[in-house]
């Protein structure tokens, strides 16, 4: 199943200063279940306008997957080993439907100004796919998404801040409870395989014993609780002619 796709594009005023740090952070981000990175595409326009799609070797870090940038590059009318550049398609009648659209897309690679760069990224929200179905069922459509500005955030940066404070408290505190749990039970592991080694040596020496004749058989099992109590082992003994 895959969640809501979310398209996030970043505009930079040139390639000066990649280091691949930021490819760095997107292999960070990828392995994450909640959320996930599909694709990645770096552009570059010139100042004729020419619009050129970047691999990771322009950016300066070692080549990487063939196909990075292949689903977005796409939905930008880009053409791929020789491919004819595909067309938006029509309208989508729905109008309920709210998000970016293809036609979104290649506006967005045509306002690129001349002369800067621009990274798109598309954001696989891989937590909300049951939440975005149950909110389907029951009759829900979205009706806005979207990042709160600066301004939103200044506005509410105080109350943020402590949801955010409190809420990693929270995780703390469990992952310190369930750290806790996992010793104690590996702790009481450790002793219940002791007691076992313990018990099993001896019985082996009863066991030996009786095979040399110094306990007799029915004696062995008086013996055995004798040494380690009442949670003892079972001791197969044998005497001659049994």
């Amino acid at each position: 199943m895959i969640g809501p796709v979310q398209l996030l594009v970043f505009g930079f005023d040139s390639l000066d200063k990649f280091e691949g740090n930021i490819l760095d952070q997107l292999e960070a981000v990828a392995p994450l279940n909640a959320v996930r990175i599909l694709d990645t595409l770096f552009v570059a326009k010139e100042e004729n306008g020419d619009l050129l799609a970047l691999e990771l070797g322009d950016l300066g870090d070692e080549p990487g997957d063939e196909m990075l940038g292949a689903i977005i590059g796409e939905l930008m009318g880009f053409s791929f080993e020789g491919e004819d550049p595909k067309t938006a398609p029509g309208e989508v009648s729905d109008a309920s439907a709210i998000g970016v659209s293809v036609d979104d897309i290649q506006r967005i690679a045509r306002d690129i100004p001349p002369g800067t760069a621009a990274a798109l990224m598309l954001v696989e929200h891989h937590w909300a796919t049951g939440l975005r179905d149950a909110i389907a069922n029951a009759g829900g459509s979205m009706l806005l998404q979207g990042f709160l500005t600066l301004d939103g955030l200044a506005m509410v940066g105080a109350e943020l801040f402590a949801t955010a404070e409190a809420m990693a408290a929270i995780e703390i505190a469990d992952a310190l409870e369930a750290e806790a749990v996992v010793r104690s039970i590996e702790a009481l592991a450790t002793i219940e395989l002791a007691a076992e080694v313990e018990a099993a040596v001896v019985a082996q020496t009863i066991l030996g014993l009786v095979e040399a004749g110094f306990i007799e058989g029915a004696d062995a099992e008086e013996a055995v609780a004798a040494i380690l109590g009442d949670a003892m082992p079972e001791v197969q003994a044998t005497e001659e002619g049994n």
